[in-house]
């Protein structure tokens, strides 16, 4: 099956909304807990010094969760949507008023203008991450360059997305196993996030062609892939 792109950015509050009202929790503390086994399985840990940067982050699922398991790391969500910022930030202030999440940030920045490189450079670490994102970007390469700005020698990198499935059965098959009943904007989003993902050996070309050897390419379960390793 060929891949068919979608918008690159969650723009409209309706689909935003409906999205940040999802509960995706199950999905969300898996991806964190194979992150925390990754590094388990590097002999590395997140201190003081260390900034972890969620590319991608929408509403803040994934970075909330960051923040609350490496409280003494510095947490930064970037994401190029200002409405789902808008509810990210909701959400982290009445945190901040419970005395919570106190590590974490948010950025406004598209992927073609992110560079905080300097910054990231003055801490001791840098692990960073995305969560379903890089079949959102049309042109992957910017992803990738994206990446190379903001990473340091030796960052650790962890990128979770859907991989393309290989036909439209299967894409409705996924689609009638993971999302049965949830509301028609947001099967038709994940629909459309299906078709515009790409496959292992997709992404394998595009890290050769980046320059990026220090990353490998694996399939997770029956719709997920993962990128991991160092630059």
């Amino acid at each position: 099956m060929k891949r068919v792109t979608e918008p690159e950015l969650m723009e409209c509050p309706s689909q935003v909304r409906a999205y940040a009202e999802e509960d995706f929790s199950l999905s969300d503390n898996k991806f964190v807990l194979d992150l925390e086994q990754f590094l388990f399985s590097l002999g590395i840990s997140m201190g003081e010094k260390t900034f972890i940067v969620d590319l991608g982050c929408g509403p803040g699922n994934i970075s909330e969760r960051l923040a609350v398991k490496w409280p003494s790391a510095k947490v930064i969500g970037i994401d190029g949507s200002k409405e789902m910022l808008r509810i990210a930030n909701a959400r982290r202030e009445v945190l901040i008023r419970q005395n919570r999440l106190l590590n974490l940030s948010y950025i406004n920045e598209k992927l073609d203008s992110i560079n905080i490189k300097g910054l990231l450079h003055k801490k001791s670490g840098c692990l960073v991450v995305s969560n379903s994102l890089l079949h959102h970007i049309h042109d992957p390469s910017i992803f990738w360059e994206a990446i190379k700005r903001l990473s340091s020698v030796g960052s650790i990198q962890f990128h979770r997305d859907l991989r393309r499935p290989t036909s439209s059965d299967h894409v409705i098959a996924l689609q009638q196993k993971y999302l049965p009943d949830s509301p028609k904007v947001l099967i038709n989003d994940y629909v459309a996030s299906l078709r515009a993902s790409f496959t292992v050996s997709e992404i394998n070309h595009q890290i050769r062609k980046a320059d990026l050897v220090g990353l490998k390419v694996s399939e997770i379960d029956d719709r997920y892939l993962e990128i991991t390793g160092t630059i």
